[in-house]
């Protein structure tokens, strides 16, 4: 007879999006097991380049001097470019480091590490952490019950679980054994993938840094893509087919390859030798929920999107920093399981957003055919990765917000639904900003003269049995400019906000006092952790 395990958490996937929820489930004191198909971590050619906010998240889990060790030397100056043929001339740079600096929202760095390096990264962060990871385990069956989920492995193995993430990639077994749907455009079309070695020192001479790979470079030819990776003279060739001219690279004789390579890069006497060659879709879609009962959705499983931006991956790195802390709460008894819906009222909106800014990246640059009235209009990054904020969800909204998705960067708030404002703070070696002196933790930020909100949380935590860190303007790191701490926070110097462990402001004061102190503090901690699904969705 067969056993059977019991674990609190499980997940279905070990790339990014599966081994950071493990991971932040782990920095909550929750611990995880990850369940992944593959034989180990991928070595295939995917993606590479971290977004500075994806390095926040990075950091908070303890991995940013591990992903700045596996990227360029130059890693935040990478350059995006349109050439005629590999040799050039280029037609266009769409983008590149100095373009994309966001030095105004973050202190954070690109990071440009592959993501083979960033699986590897995670693993052993996640092992570090006490995490189990079983690799050649397939699931088979998925069972929801009123008080669990059977998983059935490939092993014939049972493991119940209280929750279940399905990171499971954009085919997800357990999403389809779940019941949820994928919507939106599907497969848009098919990307060719070789890795190949060849000296490239002369025809990368017009982008510097590109052919020593001290600068992430990417170079478009027509419908191809080549781009270095870490190692010098080891390169990523993609060649994209969209809808109805699929012409696939996969299980042709590596001449011919090599062939179709040069032809398409004007490169007719190119050395090339090839290592690997694989195929992809490019697909756009969202799940319908993502959050179904026990079963949670994140990375690829619960938002797939062309590669054209960047979003998907770093999406998928983030996604286990905006789950694991409400998870964590419910798996605790610390909340009420609803909560788990505000991240779908939160986290499904902002995926259908970037789904749609992929695809006209996309139509931009390599499909223009595919042009239409319903293709979106593009956003700028930063309002994408610095601006997108929360007007539903687990916040104490106020009654001013006008239910806006997104804000300008340069132009932060403390709204609640925001993220937490970005400022420098103290000088010198001391030099830090709001956002690194933040934890995995919910965190109460006060003003100059509201030392009285300590007490208060004092109160509120021994109530509510939460940890929750005290930060107040003016004292140990807390210390700049106070005219722009009043200002971006909107508070007074007796108010407060409550930041949540993912960075986005729960609640504000903007000006307290000792007597009811504590009970504004416990009323909106029970918005967020008593919150039914009308009040997430109002």
């Amino acid at each position: 007879m067969t056993s059977t395990e019991y674990v609190d958490v499980a997940v279905v996937g070990a790339g990014p999006a599966g081994l950071s929820t493990a991971i932040f489930l782990a920095l909550q004191g929750v611990s995880a097991k990850v369940f992944d198909r593959r034989g180990g971590v991928s070595t295939a050619v995917k993606a590479t380049g971290q977004y500075p906010h994806t390095m926040e998240a990075m950091r908070l889990a303890g991995l940013a001097d591990a992903v700045a060790e596996h990227s360029r030397p130059e890693r935040s100056d990478f350059s995006l470019v349109v050439a005629k043929t590999l040799s050039g001339p280029v037609v266009q740079t769409f983008a590149s480091g100095d373009a994309l600096s966001f030095d105004y929202a973050t202190d954070e760095k690109w990071g440009t590490a592959s993501q083979s390096s960033m699986e590897r990264i995670l693993d052993a962060r996640a092992r570090e952490l006490g995490v189990h990871i079983d690799y050649s385990t397939p699931v088979d069956a998925v069972d929801q019950q009123n008080e669990s989920v059977a998983l059935t492995l490939g092993d014939g193995r049972t493991v119940r679980a209280r929750y279940v993430v399905a990171a499971d990639g954009w085919r997800s077994e357990v999403r389809r054994l779940s019941g949820i749907t994928l919507d939106g455009r599907g497969v848009v079309g098919r990307v060719s993938r070789v890795l190949f070695r060849a000296d490239l020192t002369d025809h990368l001479a017009h982008t510097p840094g590109a052919a020593d790979a001290s600068r992430f470079a990417a170079i478009h030819v027509g419908r191809t893509v080549v781009f270095n990776t870490e190692v010098p003279g080891l390169y990523g060739f993609f060649k994209n087919s969209v809808r109805g001219s699929e012409d696939y690279l996969t299980g042709k004789a590596h001449d011919v390859v090599v062939q179709e390579m040069r032809d398409a890069l004007g490169a007719p006497d190119l050395d090339i030798d090839i290592e690997d060659v694989s195929t992809t879709e490019i697909a756009c879609g969202v799940a319908s929920n993502f959050v179904r009962g026990r079963v949670i959705l994140a990375g690829d499983a619960a938002h797939i999107m062309p590669p054209t931006g960047g979003m998907g991956g770093n999406t998928a790195y983030t996604d286990g920093m905006y789950l694991a802390w409400r998870l964590a709460l419910v798996v605790r008894g610390q909340a009420d399981p609803e909560l788990l819906q505000s991240y779908d009222a939160e986290r499904r909106p902002y995926a259908q957003e970037l789904v749609e800014q992929q695809f006209a990246n996309m139509v931009d640059r390599i499909a223009p055919e595919l042009r239409d009235p319903s293709v979106a209009q593009p956003l700028p990054p930063d309002r994408l990765v610095f601006g997108y904020r929360y007007p539903k969800g687990a916040a104490v909204h106020e009654v001013d917000d006008g239910g806006s998705y997104f804000e300008d960067p340069r132009r932060q708030s403390a709204r609640p639904g925001s993220r937490i404002p970005f400022l420098r703070l103290g000088s010198g070696s001391n030099r830090t900003s709001t956002t690194r002196l933040l934890s995995y933790r919910f965190t109460v930020v006060a003003g100059r003269e509201g030392d009285f909100w300590r007490e208060a949380l004092d109160s509120v935590q021994a109530s509510l049995g939460l940890d929750v860190d005290y930060l107040r303007w003016g004292h140990g790191s807390w210390v700049g400019d106070e005219d722009e701490f009043a200002r971006v926070f909107g508070i007074g110097a007796t108010g407060a906000v409550l930041v949540r462990p993912d960075r986005i402001v729960a609640w504000r004061s903007l000006s307290g006092n000792p007597v009811s102190a504590a009970s504004e503090l416990l009323s909106a901690f029970d918005v967020l952790l008593r919150s039914s699904s009308e009040r997430i969705l109002q």
